[in-house]
C-alpha cells in the first residue's frame, strides 16, 4: 500500500511538473510575445521622430542655416550611436533579470547596427547630410548600409564611389563606378565621377577616353569639353586643350542658362581669344557632333538649336 502511495505520489508529482512546466512555457511564450510588441511599438515611435528630425535638417539646410542643421545633426548622429539595449528603454526598469537577458541578446559587435532603426530613405538623406558636413566616415558607414539593401541602385552605387574617392579610397570608388556602369552603360553622371577619379589620380588617358565617352553620349554638354580639354593639358597637349576649353566655352555662353563655367575658361584661356581658336573650336563641336548624331536629338542643347535656325 506504501508502495502504492508513493507511486501515486510520483505520478501526481510528475503530473504537476508537467503542468507547471506547460504553464511556465505559455507565460515566456506570451511575456516573449507582449516584450517584442512593446519592442515593435518603442521602434515605431522612434522611426517617426528619427524621420521628423532628419526632414527638419534637410529644412534647415536649404533655408541655408547650417548652424542650426550641423547642430542637430549631431545631436542625431549621437543618439543612433548610444549602444544601449533595446531592454533598458523599453522594460523601463521592470525585472532585472530579464532586462539581464535581453542585454545578453542584443549585439553591438558590427558597425552597422547602430543603423538598424533606418529605412532606407532615413539612411540615404542621412547619408547626404553627413557628406554635406564633410563627416565622410559616417557618411560612408550610411551609404554603405544603404547599398547592402539596395545592391542595385544606380545612383546609390555613385554616390557610394564619390563618398570613396573622398576618403580617399580610389580603388573601391572606380569599382562603384564600373558597378553602376555595368547595371547602364551610358549613366552619364557615372561616366563623369570615373573622369574625375583618373584626373585626381594621375591618369589621364583614362580620364581622355572616358571623357570622350561623355563626348559620344551627349556632345552638347560644356562641362564634357572642358574635362577632356584637363585630360590634355595633362597629356601634355596644350594646343588640343585649349580647342576642347573653347569649345566648352562656345556652348556655355550659347546656353539659356548663361555661363557656368566662366572662371574656368577665363584662368585657362584668359582674354587672348582669336577668331581662329573659335573656329577651331567650332570644328571640335562639329566633329562630335556629326559623329553622334543620334545623341544630339535627345541633348538639352538640342532645342537651343531648334530655336536658332528660325
Amino acid at each position: 500500500m506504501i508502495i502504492n502511495q508513493s507511486f501515486a505520489e510520483i505520478i501526481d508529482s510528475c503530473n504537476w511538473f508537467s503542468l507547471a512546466t506547460h504553464n511556465s512555457e505559455l507565460a515566456t511564450v506570451f511575456f516573449s510575445y507582449n516584450l517584442q510588441l512593446r519592442t515593435c511599438n518603442y521602434f515605431d515611435e522612434r522611426r517617426n521622430i528619427m524621420e521628423d528630425r532628419i526632414t527638419k535638417t534637410m529644412a534647415l539646410l536649404l533655408d541655408g542655416s547650417w548652424k542650426e542643421a550641423g547642430k542637430l545633426y549631431r545631436e542625431i548622429i549621437n543618439d543612433l550611436s548610444k549602444k544601449e539595449s533595446v531592454s533598458e528603454t523599453v522594460l523601463n526598469g521592470e525585472s532585472s533579470q530579464c532586462a539581464s537577458e535581453a542585454e545578453k541578446s542584443v549585439s553591438v559587435a558590427s558597425e552597422f547596427e547602430r543603423w538598424v532603426t533606418l529605412n532606407e530613405e532615413e539612411l540615404w538623406d542621412l547619408g547626404h547630410i553627413a557628406y554635406l558636413f564633410d563627416d565622410t566616415e559616417t557618411a560612408e558607414s550610411l551609404i554603405e548600409e544603404h547599398y547592402s539593401r539596395k545592391p542595385n541602385d544606380i545612383e546609390g552605387m555613385v554616390f557610394l564611389g564619390k563618398i570613396y574617392k573622398k576618403r580617399k579610397k580610389p580603388y573601391k570608388s572606380e569599382l562603384m563606378f564600373r558597378a553602376a556602369l555595368w547595371e547602364d552603360k551610358d549613366n552619364m553622371k557615372a561616366v563623369e565621377e570615373l573622369v574625375y577619379l583618373y584626373l585626381d589620380t594621375d591618369r589621364p588617358l583614362d580620364a581622355l577616353a572616358w571623357a570622350q565617352k561623355l563626348l559620344r553620349l551627349d556632345p552638347r554638354t560644356p562641362k564634357s569639353y572642358f574635362l577632356a580639354g584637363k585630360a590634355l593639358e595633362n597629356l601634355d597637349k596644350p594646343e588640343q586643350s585649349r580647342r576642347y576649353i573653347i569649345a566648352g566655352m562656345i556652348l556655355d555662353l550659347s546656353g539659356s542658362r548663361g555661363s557656368s563655367f566662366q572662371n574656368f575658361y577665363e584662368d585657362k584661356l584668359g582674354e587672348s581669344i582669336t577668331i581662329a581658336d573659335l573656329d577651331d573650336a567650332r570644328e571640335v563641336i562639329e566633329e562630335w557632333v556629326g559623329k553622334n548624331q543620334h545623341a544630339v536629338d535627345r541633348s538639352p542643347f538640342s532645342e537651343f538649336e531648334h530655336q536658332e535656325s528660325y
